[in-house]
């Protein structure tokens, strides 16, 4: 078939450099590697490009898979192509991976395996096989399909082909979101991006799991003893549909299937939740950041996902601003506050500026006093400074600081802008 030949993958990928593919499969001959293939979604969208020649193919890197050792096959490459021109990014013993660049190219490279789950949502056991039953371990029908480049052919063993023509995807097992629930929030991303609907089946198993919850792990448990799927990987795959140009798109399916059961219950059923999200990516907020403070316990969630020492201190500043403004909002004191009350009040708690900005993007009552606080009244200076009290006969101590806030309060209060 005409797409799969090597010159026709560069001429559709501009990004490949010519005969690139040809020394790929060279030096796999050359240390006998049985087989070689391209995988992943450049699979998928050379298919789709071929019935629509208006698609854009957006490259980022080449996945291939080998029957055979990854390691032995990048020294091969750096034989043939020259150290310089090979750069190691990263080796993966594990899950027997390499990562390299070709002049600037990313490639992927990984050994064909099968991987078993011996327990639900944690990492699998990774053994060694063939591109065939690599293939079958993968998560959607549009994504189990590779071009063999020694062979130039398509290998196709969950009917992909057919998907694409439908705009229908599914998941390849009975056993997919079990195994790794983190294929329902990789699944949103793929819907949203290619405008594919997930089959009836799909919908089915997605719901049927998660309100099973066959793991070993219930939220509200020590967030320490999270499965991957459940932490860490719940995370990578949420960054990258929130960093997506579809996030909106992939959140309402993620609602739409309750797939958000998985992260919480509260974002499950928040209907105003990418419109929060909106907010809070026009604010400089990173939208996970955002995500998990909208969540019914964001400090624990923080702690299980492993977000980043920033994010997790940003969303406990958030939470303590949250707790004083409710303990405010029980009376009404506050109504008859000063601009110089509230900036007290408010500099006290000494939170991070994205603190704020989180309680304000919820949508707390009282975020008028917070954005005018933000925004306006704590960029106002004493009109005097210390050396001119010291000027004017004031002696070094205490009371020069006292006397330089009093006069910032008095001048916040007589701006009195809300």
């Amino acid at each position: 078939m005409e797409l799969f030949k090597k010159s026709k993958i560069e001429k559709e990928i501009r990004a490949l450099p010519n005969g690139i593919l040809t020394i790929l499969v060279e030096a796999a001959v050359s240390v006998n590697i049985n087989s070689i293939a391209i995988v992943g979604g450049v699979v998928r969208d050379l298919i789709t490009k071929s019935k629509n020649q208006d698609f854009e193919i957006i490259f980022n890197d080449l996945d291939l898979i080998i029957e055979g050792d990854t390691s032995i096959y990048v020294k091969e490459l750096q034989k043939i192509l020259g150290p310089e021109r090979v750069k190691v990014i990263r080796n993966n013993r594990n899950y027997k991976t390499s990562e390299i660049q070709i002049n600037g190219i990313k490639i992927d490279i990984a050994a064909a395996r099968v991987e078993k789950y011996p327990i639900p949502g944690e990492n699998p056991i990774v053994e060694s096989s063939t591109i065939k039953n690599d293939l079958i371990r993968r998560d959607f029908n549009i994504n189990a399909m590779a071009i063999e480049l020694k062979e130039n052919k398509l290998i196709d063993l969950f009917y992909g082909l057919d998907a694409i023509n439908h705009m229908e995807m599914d998941f390849l097992h009975e056993s997919s979101v079990l195994d790794d629930p983190t294929r329902i929030i990789r699944a949103s991303r793929y819907s949203a991006k290619l405008d594919f609907d997930l089959s009836n089946q799909a919908l089915r198993q997605i719901k049927d799991t998660v309100n099973l919850w066959p793991w070993n792990w219930n939220i509200g448990d020590n967030t320490d003893l999270a499965p991957s799927a459940l932490s860490i990987r719940l995370k990578m795959e949420l960054e990258l549909l929130l960093k997506s140009k579809y996030w909106k798109n992939g959140l309402k399916k993620l609602q739409t299937w309750e797939g958000l059961k998985i992260v919480d219950s509260k974002l499950q059923n928040d209907k105003r939740l990418v419109e929060k999200i909106l907010i809070a990516k026009k604010s400089n907020i990173e939208p996970l950041t955002a995500l998990v403070y909208e969540s019914k316990n964001p400090i624990s969630l923080a702690k299980r996902l492993h977000l980043d020492q920033q994010q997790k201190e940003i969303i406990e500043g958030a939470c303590q601003l949250n707790k004083y403004l409710e303990n405010l909002a029980a009376n009404d004191l506050y109504k008859k506050w000063p601009p110089s009350k509230w900036t007290s009040f408010l500099e006290e708690i000494n939170a991070n500026d994205s603190s704020f900005l989180l309680e304000i993007c919820k949508e707390n009552p009282l975020k008028e006093y917070l954005k005018a606080w933000l925004y306006k009244w704590r960029h106002i200076d004493s009109p005097i400074k210390g050396d001119d009290l010291i000027a004017k006969g004031w002696s070094p101590g205490p009371e020069i600081g006292i006397e330089i806030k009093r006069q910032r309060m008095k001048l916040i209060d007589e701006e009195n802008i809300y």
